[in-house]
């Protein structure tokens, strides 16, 4: 929870997030962080988060997907 907490930091100041973005951030980098500690790929379509963080901490997996 420490590292999701710090790079949801890292991610608001980054994208510009106003406050009302901020708990959304925390969630999206927990996401992330849980799936790397299990050995996961997490599978989204938030491609602007998560594209990111996966640039920030590349040994996180993270698979992208579009809706037609």
């Amino acid at each position: 929870m420490t590292d999701a907490a710090v790079y949801a930091g890292i991610l608001c100041r980054l994208q510009g997030y106003a406050k009302d973005k901020r708990m959304k951030a925390l969630h999206d980098c927990t996401l992330f962080f849980q799936a790397r500690r299990l050995g996961c790929a997490l599978l989204t379509a938030n491609v602007v988060d998560f594209d990111c963080l996966q640039q920030l901490r590349p040994e996180g997996r993270v698979l992208f997907y579009e809706t037609a």
